[in-house]
């Protein structure tokens, strides 16, 4: 009987002092029984303290009832973002690890409650497993490793798309196109699902608005004459609806103004009495306006075959009006210098007359910041004789502008 009585106490006891070991605390000071000695005063001391005592941190997490989680808290800590923070009166830890009297083995205590007057400078840290993040705490004074709470893994913070855009060229003439490269845009972490692009005006109005869904994410737009200068922008939209920052992708078109240069015609003419001509001329455009322009030409016209006119030089100045970026009408005086006889007697005499000059034509090829050429049809006919059709001429020519 007594030994029973004795073997009954003896259990008791055992319990006892194991439910006291993880009984509910309230810590009124630190550094009593430290974890670590000297006092940590940087980052650098809390890792080099994990380091070096990892052996008894794992018997720490095993004796708190998570040794599982010690391995993924040795995998993820090398890389942890480690904060200062300050612990204040009242608030709990799941559990904290210990030293009595900063020696001997380790020892685990749970449900503790920071009970002091003031609060205290710790170091914090996050481990994340099975969807679950663990905070952890670790008193300065005293280096010990405290589990602060655990909550879920939040989700991360959807990051903006970058837009990244090129444009084919930032000055151009009215009526020509403007290639928009956004292929180099980016999501960090998800995926592009559109990219809108916007030509707007001088007063911020949108001109046209064009959306890929799809890689490339090229677009080209035909700049209006309408506006002095334009702006091209690019909105890059993620699978989450995300959209990058307008200014990371807005740059300004400018139109450049029609610039003058040397001229170039060749071309083939037939006099209606008749005759037929090979022509060439060379001479220089000037603007007087942005849709405006004079030329000046000199040149000859070469009798290939007919029995009436021969062959001349000619000084021409024409006025041509551009009614958009291609087609141009005009017109202008001549002089016709050389044989123009139009009857059936010929006569060594060369001639000196005035020709009424009109004009049109179409741009076909333009080379970017290069050569333009254009056909044109052109009709002259000597101003004394504008009634008359043996003295008019038609002809039909390519002008270089250079």
């Amino acid at each position: 009987m007594k030994k029973r009585l004795m073997l009954m106490l003896g259990v008791c006891l055992v319990v006892a002092c194991a439910s006291s070991a993880f009984a509910a605390v309230t810590l009124k000071r630190l550094a009593d029984h430290p974890f670590y000695r000297p006092p940590l005063t940087s980052e650098a001391d809390l890792r080099a303290m994990v380091e070096k005592h990892s052996a008894d941190i794992q018997v720490g997490f095993e004796k708190a009832g998570y040794p599982e989680l010690f391995p993924e808290f040795m995998n993820q800590f090398p890389n942890a973002k480690v904060e200062a923070v300050k612990v204040a009166p009242g608030e709990q830890m799941g559990w904290m690890l210990f030293r009595k009297k900063g020696k001997g083995p380790v020892a685990a205590v749970k449900d503790v409650t920071w009970g002091g007057e003031a609060e205290f400078d710790a170091l914090s840290f996050s481990i994340d497993k099975d969807g679950q993040r663990y905070q952890f705490v670790v008193p300065m004074v005293c280096g010990n490793l405290a589990l602060k709470n655990i909550g879920a893994v939040p989700e991360p913070v959807n990051q903006d798309p970058v837009c990244n855009m090129s444009l084919s060229n930032t000055e151009i003439k009215c009526g020509q196109v403007v290639t928009v490269d956004a292929t180099g845009s980016s999501d960090s972490d998800g995926t592009i699902s559109e990219v809108v692009f916007k030509l707007l005006d001088a007063n911020n109005q949108v001109v046209a608005e064009k959306s890929d869904k799809e890689a490339p994410f090229v677009q080209e737009f035909t700049v209006p004459c309408d506006s002095p200068q334009y702006t091209v922008k690019a909105i890059v939209i993620d699978s989450k609806g995300a959209q990058s920052s307008p200014s990371d992708c807005t740059q300004t078109v400018t139109i450049a103004k029609r610039k003058g240069g040397p001229v170039a015609d060749i071309g083939y003419a037939h006099q209606f009495d008749p005759a037929d001509y090979i022509f060439a001329r060379v001479g220089y455009e000037y603007p007087l306006t942005e849709k405006l322009y004079i030329l000046g030409l000199i040149g000859g016209f070469a009798r290939v075959s007919g029995d009436d006119g021969g062959s001349a030089f000619t000084v021409d100045a024409l006025l041509n009006y551009h009614v958009n970026e291609k087609f141009f009408v005009g017109g202008g005086i001549g002089l016709w210098a050389g044989d123009s006889d139009t009857d059936d007697i010929d006569t060594d005499d060369d001639d000196a007359e005035a020709d009424v000059i009109l004009n049109m034509g179409y741009l076909v090829h333009e080379k970017p910041g290069g050569m333009k050429t254009s056909l044109f049809l052109e009709g002259r006919c000597q101003a004394d004789e504008l009634v008359s059709s043996y003295a008019s001429r038609l002809g039909v020519g390519l002008r270089f502008q250079f």
